[in-house]
């Protein structure tokens, strides 16, 4: 296809435009993939309010990686299964033979991309004709939460505690809540973000009005423990051990919330040791966030309560499957974290809109059939 297309390109700090660039040639191996909706990311506002190179985009480059679009060429050597006009959703980390340094700049902000080496099932999904196209903008997102809330293993009697109402957290939520998880608790300090989780099914905790761990005791209930009569110990010890706990040194002496799981998509240290300091024996704690620096944590519970700790790192093949099959068949409510869309040629009003917290977006799309 001969021409040139709309790309928003980031220059710098608060800084990026939109440019008319070449459409893509492709190759006998790749398709060419016409994008409809495109979601703006975390890291994306984070290279927009804070610089692009910690976050892989570079100033002169086309950028964004959440995408859903529609095959409008496709090289000769392209097997059968992937056919034109198919409806898609493209994985960024394979979708340049570059791989995973070209995922934040893979063009997404773009009006069409490139997808190189197309297959079936590993850089392209194909999805129903008919799907709601600004749940699937979320896909890439939603399975990075996704993968988050299972990685260690969830059931659906778990109680389950997700900190940070974001769009990672709310997919999160999301899709414990898609999997039957009888008992999801999204925390944050944002009300109208809460409100949003609300929306997709889960209990709400703000941890900046309500008091966390008597609200997590009335919603999980209090962890069973050793048999201590406190009642017999001497008053300067039982004093003791309620500075111990207080200063987060020990919870012995403190009612615990029976929470199976914690899932970290707040990246606040704060709320993180406050979680930590909540923990049961065998507690789970998934991290999704980003941390850029050190946390602390009480070292004492690693031996008395034996917490499990996992990271979290992007996604799969099968979490992909999932995420596709719950919005394709409507089994969650994670739209309903879209709250503004933009045209490409409104991509800088787009950008502020998303990095600003005074506009209390929480996802923004740029929507390609607007223009």
């Amino acid at each position: 296809m001969q021409g040139t297309m709309k790309c928003g390109v980031y220059y710098g700090v608060k800084d990026v435009g939109v440019e008319e660039l070449p459409i893509p040639q492709i190759g006998p191996k790749d398709v060419l993939v016409k994008i409809l909706r495109a979601g703006i990311c975390g890291s994306d506002t984070g290279a927009y309010n804070h610089g692009g190179l910690p976050y892989g985009i570079f100033p002169g480059m086309p950028f964004g990686h959440e995408m859903v679009g529609r095959i409008v060429e496709k090289g000769a050597d392209v097997e059968d299964d992937i056919q034109l006009d198919d409806i898609v959703f493209v994985e960024p980390g394979q979708a340049k033979k570059a791989g995973m340094m070209m995922t934040d700049m893979c063009g997404a902000f773009c009006e069409y991309v490139n997808v190189q080496d197309a297959k079936r099932d590993v850089n392209l999904y194909i999805l129903d004709k008919n799907v709601d196209l600004d749940a699937a903008a979320l896909i890439e997102p939603v399975s990075v939460g996704t993968k988050g809330a299972v990685v260690g293993g969830v059931s659906v009697d778990d109680n389950v505690v997700v900190l940070g109402a974001g769009t990672i957290g709310q997919a999160a939520a999301a899709a414990l809540v898609a999997r039957g998880v009888k008992n999801v608790i999204v925390m944050d300090r944002n009300d109208w973000k809460l409100d949003i989780s609300r929306a997709i099914g889960a209990k709400t905790i703000n941890s900046n009005t309500e008091d966390v761990r008597a609200k997590l005791v009335e919603y999980c209930g209090q962890a069973p423990r050793e048999e201590t009569d406190f009642s017999a110990l001497d008053p300067k010890v039982l004093k003791i051990l309620s500075d111990m706990t207080s200063s987060g040194m020990t919870n012995v002496s403190a009612a615990l919330p029976d929470v199976d799981l914690f899932i970290d998509c707040a990246g606040a240290p704060a709320m993180l040791e406050m979680a930590f300091g909540l923990c049961r024996p065998h507690t789970k704690y998934s991290i999704v966030s980003v941390y850029g620096g050190n946390l602390s944590l009480p070292g004492g519970l690693f031996v008395t309560n034996q917490p499990v700790i996992y990271g979290s790192k992007a996604y799969n093949h099968e979490i992909i499957q999932e995420v596709i099959d719950h919005i394709s068949n409507e089994k969650t409510c994670i739209k309903k974290i879209v709250t503004k869309k933009y045209p490409i040629s409104q991509f800088k009003e787009a950008m502020e809109a998303a990095s600003n917290k005074q506009y209390k977006n929480l996802k923004v799309l740029i929507d390609y059939e607007m223009e």
